[in-house]
C-alpha cells in the first residue's frame, strides 16, 4: 500500500486505493458538507477536502473521528467542497449561495468520490448510508425548520444538470449512481 501525505491532492485512483485500505473498519456512513469557507482553503476538519477547481485533498486517515457531523462522527467518513462563506438560507426553497457558491467541478468531484468510497466500502449509495449535512441536521433538530442557532444546511440545495435547485442529497447519490454504472466517466 503507498503511503499518502496528508493534506494533498490525491487522484480518484488513489482515493479508491485509500478507500481499500480501511475497507474492513466498519466503516458505514458518508456525511457532505460544505465548509463556509473560500474555494482554496482546503481544511482538516474533514477526511476529503474538495478545493474550487475539483481538486480532492486527502487531510485525515478515514478511520479517524473527526468532529464534522454533530453525534454522528463515530465509523463515518466525513467530505466537505470548500465554498459559501457568505451563503444565507431564507428557506428550505430558497437560498442564496454567496461570492463563492457550489462549483460544478466540486459538485462532479463529490459525486465521484461518494461512488469510489461506496465501491471499495461496501456501502449502498442511498439516503441512510450517504446523507449531507442538511440531511442530517433536518433529522437530528438542528436543521432549517428548527429553531437552533447552531442551524445547518451544508448541501441543502444543488443544482442539478438542468441547472435547476433540486435538494443536495438527491443530486449527489444520482450522479453517484450514474459514475457507479459509468466507470469510464471517473
Amino acid at each position: 500500500m503507498r503511503e499518502y501525505e496528508l493534506g494533498t491532492k490525491v487522484s480518484f485512483e488513489s482515493i479508491r486505493e485509500i478507500a481499500r485500505e480501511f475497507a474492513n473498519q466498519g466503516l458505514n456512513k458518508i456525511y457532505l458538507h460544505w465548509s463556509a469557507g473560500g474555494y482554496n482553503d482546503v481544511s482538516d476538519a474533514y477526511h476529503f477536502s474538495i478545493d474550487g477547481n475539483g481538486f480532492v485533498h486527502y487531510m485525515n486517515p478515514l478511520d479517524k473521528t473527526l468532529a464534522a457531523t454533530w453525534r454522528r462522527n463515530t465509523r463515518s467518513v466525513n467530505v466537505s467542497i470548500m465554498c459559501c462563506p457568505d451563503a444565507v438560507c431564507y428557506s428550505e426553497t430558497e437560498v442564496d449561495f454567496g461570492s463563492q457558491p457550489p462549483t460544478v467541478y466540486q459538485v462532479n468531484a463529490m459525486a465521484k468520490l461518494v461512488c469510489i468510497l461506496c465501491e471499495e466500502l461496501d456501502l449502498e449509495i442511498d439516503s441512510t448510508v450517504v446523507m449531507t449535512h442538511a440531511e442530517v441536521a433536518d433529522i437530528d433538530g438542528y436543521g432549517v425548520n428548527d429553531s437552533d442557532p447552531e442551524m445547518r444546511w451544508d448541501l441543502l440545495l444543488l443544482k442539478d444538470s438542468d441547472d435547476k435547485l433540486k435538494p443536495g442529497g438527491q443530486v449527489i447519490r444520482g450522479m453517484a449512481i450514474w459514475y457507479h454504472y459509468n466507470h469510464d466517466a471517473i
